[in-house]
């Protein structure tokens, strides 16, 4: 599974759908403290931490999520970065080729 972690709702959707499209599982996050609770519920390969985040870094969260759940990979996108490497780096991730 995938958590995606972005406020905006359209963007959030956006790559969850690319990454469903991939045959990911995608759990989607509105809040940092949403994705928090998430971590609690939920077993996640990687997590898509958007770079903006209303009341925290995704900096921060980041190094919450590796806390609580050491064996997730985090990678931080914004909203210049091509959805399609994203992908590819959560498929390589998935794969085993690569860690973020």
């Amino acid at each position: 599974s995938v958590l995606v972690v972005h406020e905006i709702t359209t963007e959030r959707e956006e790559i969850a759908r690319a990454l469903e499209g991939e045959g990911f599982a995608v759990v989607q996050a509105s809040s940092a403290a949403e994705a928090v609770r998430e971590i609690w519920g939920g077993s996640f390969l990687v997590a898509v931490i958007s770079t903006l985040l209303t009341g925290t870094t995704s900096t921060a969260l980041g190094q919450q999520l590796s806390q609580m759940a050491p064996e997730i990979e985090t990678l931080v996108h914004s909203k210049n970065d091509e959805l399609s490497h994203l992908v590819r780096k959560c498929i390589a991730i998935r794969d085993g080729v690569a860690a973020a």
